[in-house]
């Protein structure tokens, strides 16, 4: 069961592992794109997602709303990036620029990141077949080849991308000022 941002911190403060299974399902991806932004080793940044994290969950007792969480992992991701970036002396004027990198572009970053999330989790609320010509339109097929790949007439493939586009569009419309940043 899905619980809200605000009750999953609580919970997760009181040492509920479920709860932060959830979170960490939600965050994992979203925290290794992130760190993708600094390092370009894939595997690094799985490792530095999953480190931020237990991070977090480490020292859940310190954190009581959600946006000081989300500031706590995108910190210490960004830190942990570019620690392994000195230590690994992978580009040094590399590691100059990102230790240079503005406020703005940070702030950036984490918008984009959310953004993701919103329009992921709206997604996968959608029902299977809408989902599923959602994830191949956004991959760029047209609908032609949508029928195709779903084996279904390409004026179904219309009509469900229709209503699902205006189910996604009601469930994003008090974050579409977000949107508008990406």
């Amino acid at each position: 069961m899905k619980c809200n941002m605000r009750n999953i911190v609580t919970d997760i403060r009181g040492g509920d592992k479920d709860s932060f299974k959830e979170f960490f399902e939600d965050y994992y991806p979203i925290l290794c794109v992130f760190s993708s932004k600094y390092v370009k080793n894939e595997e690094q940044c799985k490792d530095i997602a999953q480190e931020t994290l237990l991070s977090y969950w480490e020292k859940r007792a310190d954190f009581e709303d959600i946006y000081k969480v989300k500031g706590f992992l995108y910190m210490v991701a960004r830190n942990r990036c570019l620690n392994y970036l000195k230590r690994e002396q992978v580009n040094q004027a590399y590691v100059d620029e990102a230790n240079r990198e503005s406020e703005e572009y940070f702030q950036e970053e984490v918008i984009e990141q959310e953004t993701y999330m919103l329009v992921r989790k709206a997604i996968e609320g959608l029902p299977p077949q809408m989902r599923t010509i959602i994830k191949y339109a956004m991959e760029g097929l047209k609908n032609p080849q949508i029928a195709s790949e779903m084996g279904i007439a390409e004026g179904t493939v219309h009509a469900l991308k229709k209503t699902a586009y205006r189910k996604l569009r009601e469930q994003l419309k008090e974050h579409f000022y977000l949107l508008l940043f990406i």
